[in-house]
């Protein structure tokens, strides 16, 4: 990479909107191959991280409001993607559970394997310093994502009430 590249200003842009954009498209385009969105999708992926989780446990993760996630919940317990089981400590609230789904166990072999593959590939370009440094400013980087969306979230509550 040249120094015009490496800029402060040229790698928050390539981050924020070029990086971003792919990203987002990439969950859109796994999700649409199992009938999702890219946001369904990626709650269904946190689910299976998470395991079974209260819609406001989903919430916290995902910076969404409660309302938001029953929404998503709905459209994944239609698809045969999660199911609601009821809360055994409070009766007020339900568990999502991810069901095992054939289109999704699909995805490991089809998408996520080249995907792993691909960025294996790339990062064997980079000496064990390297790949720290990146992984570093990856963390860093996830992390103010993070708090920028969980900020948007407050703002945007507070402009609504």
């Amino acid at each position: 990479m040249d120094d015009e590249t490496t800029t402060p200003q040229r790698l928050g842009n390539l981050i924020g909107r070029e990086l971003s954009t792919a990203v987002v498209m990439f969950h859109e385009a796994v999700g649409k191959r199992l009938g999702l969105s890219g946001t369904e999708r990626k709650l269904l992926d946190m689910l299976a991280r998470l395991g079974p989780s209260t819609a406001g446990e989903l919430a916290t993760h995902t910076g969404l409001t409660t309302g938001a996630i029953t929404g998503v919940v709905d459209r994944l317990a239609r698809a045969g993607y999660a199911r609601r089981e009821p809360n055994p400590r409070d009766r007020r609230s339900v568990i999502v559970t991810p069901l095992a789904n054939p289109a999704s166990e699909r995805l490991r072999s089809q998408v996520f394997a080249p995907l792993g593959q691909a960025i294996a590939d790339l990062s064997e370009l980079y000496q064990p310093a390297e790949l720290a440094a990146i992984a570093s400013y990856l963390v860093g980087l996830t992390d103010i994502l993070k708090e920028q969306t969980i900020r948007l979230h407050q703002e945007t509550t507070i402009a609504t009430e």
